[in-house]
């Protein structure tokens, strides 16, 4: 079958043979050339309209679904499509799992060269809850019509620009229930006082983000309204309505980010009222949650890895932990009780004291933690023998600086906590060279109906 020119009307009939993640790309292979088919579903028949193509590649939208495939399923969300909050709402739970599990192994043996035979590989750990599972989300001001509204970032897609659009929504199927009340209340209070939605492309308007922290535990909510400098009318008024007809909010807070892009930053930090704090327990651990901290999004899976992860490397009371990339503790205070002595460095001030707090709360008295980058801590600091190091890096991964620490460091186990596949088998590539070896893959679904996936991998000193 010859595929036709770029643009042409022409909508050849291919099948879909694959789908290409990080991205939620079916793909599919006519006349030499690899084609990429945006919301196509492995197993489908589709006929697809070439819109760009490249010397090797070609992208493609679908025209009409011949045949579906038996995984194709109906989105629950209303939004599922050009929003960017989910990719895969029109695929089989099961199906998302075995897509991402070999999502991982494959990447791990094509840019970190692992060898699979001699390692254990558990099968993807499903997250308890499909569906309102996250305990944060940013919900994006934007305006529509004319008119200010709520929602989340617009997919991006290979055919325009991204314009950082936001999709007006009325709920999120996979954060809390209660945005379906908070929505429309932050909207008629932005439209009450005129407000502006921030532009963050051209750095104008006022109204950036609601971001809203839910306890899984006790169901608390955290509602912090981020804005860029400017006069914000009398938020009182706003607060009592949200007393009456949301009693699960128990805190606000307002930040003022004046950075351009549309990242966070917990920058001018105000409590407007009602507790500085959410608790959110885990393991039978308690923590303290305030608006910058560093908590994984989906708390019922953080408890499985944290499990896992204890008995995974098999701790015991007279060995030394190292957490780096410690955020406000959680794994190092849950891994307190298995262990001799517990050390935690994080560059964010804030994470560190939240750590300090959560030690307090949950009677904690073996656990220490340092404030500043791990380059940094760990060229000034001495630490007895460290049994077990636990990393967990942001998306980039750990810098070849950090990386040169860990190996004087010289631990004995290192678990690797990571939710980037790519930059996961780059690291572990280096690791394995300085003598190390892989014991134990573990990957966990923490974010149903996206293309990301968590993973925790095992390795002892050779």
């Amino acid at each position: 079958m010859a595929l036709p020119s770029e643009g042409a009307t022409q909508a050849p009939l291919i099948e879909i043979i694959d789908t290409a993640l990080p991205n939620n790309y079916g793909v599919a292979r006519v006349d030499g050339l690899v084609v990429f088919v945006p919301e196509a579903i492995i197993g489908d028949i589709v006929k697809v309209r070439i819109l760009r193509r490249e010397k090797r590649v070609a992208y493609g939208e679908i025209a009409e679904i011949v045949a579906p495939s038996p995984f194709r399923v109906m989105p629950r969300c209303p939004h599922f499509g050009p929003c960017g909050g989910c990719a895969f709402q029109n695929l089989a739970y099961e199906k998302q799992l075995e897509l991402k599990e070999n999502y991982l192994l494959q990447t791990l043996k094509r840019i970190g060269g692992l060898d699979m035979k001699n390692i254990r590989i558990f099968p993807i750990i499903s997250s308890p809850d499909t569906y309102f599972y996250r305990n944060k989300i940013e919900l994006a001001f934007g305006e529509n019509k004319g008119g200010i509204t709520m929602g989340l970032r617009e997919r991006v897609s290979p055919f325009k620009s991204y314009k950082g659009n936001v999709i007006p929504i009325e709920r999120c199927l996979i954060s809390s229930p209660v945005t379906e009340k908070i929505i429309p209340i932050f909207t008629a209070f932005a439209r009450e006082h005129s407000l502006k939605a921030y532009n963050t492309f051209t750095g104008s308007g006022f109204l950036r983000h609601l971001i809203l922290r839910e306890s899984k535990s006790s169901g608390e909510l955290m509602a912090v309204l981020e804005t860029t400098e400017g006069i914000i009318p009398d938020l009182i008024p706003l607060w009592e309505s949200l007393n009456i007809l949301i009693p699960e909010i128990k805190s606000f807070y307002t930040i003022i980010n004046s950075r351009p892009g549309d990242d966070f930053h917990s920058g001018k930090l105000k409590h407007i009222a009602g507790k500085l704090y959410i608790d959110e327990t885990l393991n039978d651990f308690r923590f303290s949650i305030f608006p910058g901290s560093f908590f994984q999004p989906n708390s019922g899976s953080a408890e499985i890895l944290y499990k896992k992860l204890i008995e995974l490397t098999r701790l015991n009371a007279n060995e030394n932990v190292l957490g780096l990339y410690c955020g406000a503790g959680p794994i190092e205070i849950c891994l307190s009780g298995s262990a001799k002595e517990v050390t935690g460095i994080d560059s964010l001030h804030s994470n560190i004291m939240n750590a300090k707090e959560n030690c307090r709360l949950n009677n904690v008295k073996n656990c220490l933690f340092y404030e500043g980058k791990i380059e940094t801590v760990l060229s000034k600091i001495s630490l007895v023998e460290t049994d077990l190091l636990i990393m967990d890096p942001p998306r980039g991964g750990i810098s070849k600086d950090g990386l040169k620490h860990v190996f004087r460091i010289n631990p004995k186990k290192i678990a690797y906590v990571s939710c980037n596949p790519s930059t996961l088998a780059r690291d572990l590539k280096d690791i394995l060279m300085h003598g190390y070896s892989i014991n134990d893959i573990a990957p966990f679904d923490f974010f149903p109906h996206t293309t990301h996936i968590e993973t925790l991998v095992i390795m002892n000193r050779s």
